[in-house]
């Protein structure tokens, strides 16, 4: 079929009608094409190029590469910081009922206690993907109070919190369960643009061969038209000197209405099936329903060799679907070991450790840090366990159970490929006999009808007999053609069968 050709990220890459969403200048309009001159080969490109199926599943995997993104995030630190200021006052009078205002030299200041204070903090805390979570930072305390000698101190304190599950919670298989589910659908979106550029291709040329063969239907039955309009202005005039019936000439009346009748069937399949594949092959909205379409002939080649055998054992690597499934039961596994840790108890080690400072003014609070004997520390356990945890029990079975129904469905998807393969091999056998007999059959076709012409020249044949070889011959005609064209059809649903479609056309995806 020609040189290779690559699926680039230029080649997948969406139109720019859609590169709005990502730009504020309006995108530019893509050319009108007018007319498609189409071969097999130049078909399957502008089909990987332009093709809308193929453009919205490339946006999967990088939805998917996003969410791996996303699940990765959950282990990046957070910087966290606030200030809190807070104000007291309280009327002292209310404590002391002979309290009097009136005698006291202070006045109201000595009737109110007032205290503030202004708490600031900074902390950069986060999970590891052992389970851990830690918080590390300092924080400072300014408090003022009136009726104190000491009526401004400054408290500092730098430290460090940590808690470690060691029992639910505990380890990667658990903590990264979601980044290794995430990296597995980045995997099966990939597979399945795999599948959708495969189902294109067979598309596509199934479309093709089912255009080729139309037209050459449509030009049987336009032949066969012309034959029996021109057997029905014979018998016209056979029957104006008298050695023809009237029956022949209504005969031949009759069967040109029903040939101009298949003649509009057929034109009206050959539309249908170059608006299917102007929709497999463009990009274009406006204007699409008026292009016109010119295919060049397949390129029949009747010399493509397959192993069976070899080829169904490929099969189960290059078939995106089985690929998927087997990347279904791995996120399955995952989520069985996720759950299977949901149902022990909780067990956790909380611990912290800090310097504290203390004094009235900031700077000394700070340099109070560097004495040793100023520590803050705890250590300790938090343990709980659901009785008789049976929610968490349900889902462990649910997981499990999942991972055993999709087991038995992976062999029926193995059997269903194994079936599958082998029926479109058989259906390429099947379609090589059918192009050596329908050509035989074409050939004698031809040669009865010749003869049958001949003796209905020298009268010694009716017009029924001819109109009947004449439609003989138009069923051959059709028949060899939708052998020829079946055959590569058939070759196509066998490579996709086989999942060797970019492989056998010479694709590649990067």
């Amino acid at each position: 079929m020609g040189p290779e050709t690559r699926l680039t990220a230029a080649t997948l890459s969406v139109v720019a009608a859609f590169a709005g969403v990502l730009s504020a200048k309006p995108a530019p309009a893509a050319p009108i094409v007018t007319a498609l001159d189409l071969t097999y080969r130049s078909a399957v490109e502008r089909a990987l190029a332009k093709n809308f199926q193929i453009q919205v599943e490339t946006y999967n995997p990088k939805i998917a590469k996003a969410a791996t993104k996303s699940a990765e995030g959950r282990f990046d630190p957070t910087l966290s910081a606030s200030a809190t200021f807070d104000e007291n006052r309280r009327d002292l009078s209310a404590l002391n009922p002979t309290f009097d205002v009136g005698t006291s030299s202070s006045g109201d200041a000595d009737r109110f206690a007032n205290s503030s204070g202004l708490e600031t903090q900074a902390s950069i805390s986060g999970l590891t993907p052992w389970g851990l979570n830690y918080s590390v930072g300092p924080s400072i305390t300014r408090n003022t109070n009136s009726n104190t000698p000491l009526n401004e101190s400054y408290d500092t304190f730098v430290g460090a919190s940590i808690t470690q599950p060691l029992l639910r919670g505990f380890g990667t298989d658990v903590n990264l369960a979601q980044v290794r589910i995430a990296r597995t659908d980045q995997s099966i979106s990939a597979w399945s643009l795999r599948q959708r550029v495969i189902d294109v291709v067979t598309d596509v040329v199934r479309v093709y061969n089912d255009l080729y063969f139309s037209i050459k239907n449509l030009e049987s039955e336009r032949r066969s038209r012309d034959l029996a309009r021109q057997t029905l202005h014979d018998n016209q005039r056979r029957a104006e000197i008298g050695v023809m019936t009237e029956l022949d000439v209504v005969q031949a009346q009759a069967d040109m209405a029903d040939r101009e009748s298949r003649v509009l069937v057929a034109e009206r399949a050959v539309a249908d099936n170059e608006n299917f594949l102007k929709q497999l092959v463009s990009d274009q909205v406006a204007g699409l329903l008026l292009v016109a379409v010119h295919i060049a002939p397949p390129p029949f080649n009747l010399n493509v060799t397959i192993d069976e055998t070899a080829d169904l054992a490929r099969a189960f690597d290059l078939r995106p679907d089985y690929q998927q499934a087997l990347l279904d039961i791995q996120k399955r596994n995952i989520n069985v070991v996720f759950t299977r840790n949901g149902t022990l108890p909780q067990l956790d080690l909380v611990a912290s450790f800090g310097l504290n400072g203390l004094d009235t003014s900031l700077g000394g609070s700070v340099s109070e840090l560097k004495t040793p004997s100023n520590v803050a520390a705890t250590v300790g356990g938090v343990f709980s366990l659901p009785i008789p945890n049976r929610t968490a029990r349900g889902r462990l079975e649910i997981a499990n159970l999942e991972v055993a129904r999709q087991l038995v469905a992976l062999k029926q998807l193995e059997q269903s490929i194994i079936i599958e393969v082998d029926n479109a091999a058989g259906q390429i056998a099947t379609s090589r006999k059918l192009i050596d007999s329908t050509r035989t059959s074409r050939i004698f076709a031809e040669r009865t009808l010749d003869a049958a012409q001949s003796r209905l020249t020298a009268g010694k044949a009716t017009t029924f007999e001819v109109l009947q070889f004449q439609r003989d011959l138009t069923v051959a005609e059709i028949n060899e053609v939708g052998a020829l064209t079946g055959y590569e059809k058939a070759l196509a649903n066998y490579f996709r069968a086989t999942g060797s479609t970019l492989e056998r056309n010479r694709l590649h995806l990067e």
